[in-house]
């Protein structure tokens, strides 16, 4: 009876449909990638975000904590295109790899930061070292998507991303009690299990090739130096990015003394950046939505101009409440920023520069973090005003400098490999 059945129902073409259902799912990477950003960003939010707190509370200078952030900005900024160069010019796909060992190298440097024996100077410089490779694996991870999406795996950006940010704010929320509850060495241990996470998402991804077109267009990837000068409105409107990064970073890695001012304390730092990533987080998620009203350029500048009406505002903040209320303008900068980064550069550079148009993007900001948080830590003897008064001015060139180059092309009626008009 039942082979009858299944005769009069297509024989054995009745499982084809559960079949191609299993294969949509394999080809859906989204829940990976939603994994592989929840716990890239929880450690590298968390490791950035208490760097400053955990640095002094080891006895280190704040001239030397901000010397440190500072170097391990330059760092990614100067490895990051180096790192894209190797991935662009390679005829393997080879971000999986990279990717992992930058994690591995994060795990050893706070695995470290646990011996009581080690010197402070050495602490530091580790701690720099973990910052550094969080910092150098964003294009990488952002490259990872696209990689992926180009050779018919589905992956939602947005989704991901937004679940990474978050990862953020559960991270900034949780480590800042637990710095206060418990101390750093808590701290130190989920860093660690984060990152040994995100190695384990790593390893589970399906292994690709590059596709042949990609392959071939390797030997058209420009230099380092060459990109500068065939892209040359891209990296004047980086420019903009870097000081709208070099804001956000000083007022986040220097909050601790803000919120000082005002009577509060680590938990209320936790508190504060779980605001603003929160507030961050839907808008990433749903961002597939947000680029169907409003195009890249808009987006970057309206996330410009909410960075330094949050700089203007904080200058006159007088509460903690206050400062809670004017994280929520992350909404509109930082989660504008960060994904708009990604799409941006895809449709302002050629494929055979993908990675390397993804690297310089993240670099910019890096080394506009680096600036800040070197700033914030020689303006912070003078006070936490000064600090506040350079965060406008930093977040006012920004706008301008993006206001002015976004708009710009380098090419003229070009189309790229992905069918963006440059």
């Amino acid at each position: 009876m039942r082979s009858l059945l299944s005769f009069r129902r297509g024989g054995e073409s009745q499982p084809q449909p559960s079949a191609a259902r299993r294969d949509i799912r394999m080809k859906n990477l989204t829940l990976r990638y939603s994994i592989t950003q929840f716990t890239f960003w929880a450690a590298s939010t968390g490791a950035a975000s208490f760097a400053t707190t955990y640095l002094l509370n080891c006895g280190i200078s704040s001239g030397a904590v901000g010397a440190l952030l500072a170097a391990a900005g330059v760092l990614s900024c100067i490895t990051q295109p180096v790192l894209a160069g190797i991935a662009d010019k390679s005829r393997r796909f080879q971000l999986l790899k990279m990717l992992i060992g930058m994690t591995f190298v994060g795990v050893v440097s706070f695995c470290i930061q646990l011996f009581p024996s080690v010197p402070v100077a050495l602490a530091g410089i580790c701690y720099m070292v973990g910052v550094w490779s969080s910092d150098a694996m964003i294009p990488l991870t952002n490259a990872l998507y696209i990689s992926y999406t180009e050779v018919g795996f589905q992956i939602n950006y947005g989704a991901g991303r937004g679940i990474g940010s978050a990862a953020s704010a559960i991270s900034s929320l949780v480590l800042g009690y637990v710095i206060a509850q418990l101390g750093s060495t808590w701290m130190i241990l989920l860093l660690i299990g984060f990152r040994l996470l995100c190695i384990l998402s790593l390893f589970g991804y399906p292994k690709i090739e590059k596709p042949k077109a990609e392959q071939s267009s390797t030997a058209h990837s420009c230099s380092i130096w060459a990109f500068f000068f065939r892209y040359r409105w891209y990296c004047a409107s980086l420019a903009g990015i870097l000081f709208l990064g070099m804001y956000h970073a000083m007022t986040e890695n220097y909050l601790i003394a803000i919120l000082g001012r005002l009577g509060g304390d680590s938990s209320h730092v936790g508190t504060a950046l779980f605001i603003s990533a929160m507030a961050g987080a839907p808008v990433i998620f749903c961002f597939q939505r947000v680029r169907k009203l409003l195009s890249n350029t808009r987006l970057l500048k309206i996330a410009a101009c909410s960075f330094l009406l949050k700089a203007v505002l904080f200058y006159f903040a007088k509460s903690i409440g206050m400062i809670y209320l004017l994280q929520l303008l992350q909404s509109t900068s930082y989660a504008f920023l960060a994904p708009t980064q990604v799409y941006y550069a895809q449709a302002k550079v050629r494929q055979a520069d993908m990675v390397k148009g993804q690297a310089f993007s993240t670099a910019a900001y890096a080394l506009g973090c680096s600036a800040g948080n070197f700033t914030g830590g020689q303006l912070l003897v003078f006070g936490v005003d000064a600090i506040l008064i350079a965060g406008i001015i930093m977040a006012l060139i920004g706008t301008i400098l993006l206001f002015a180059t976004v708009t710009k092309s380098d090419f003229r009626n070009e189309v790229t490999a992905n069918g963006k008009c440059l």
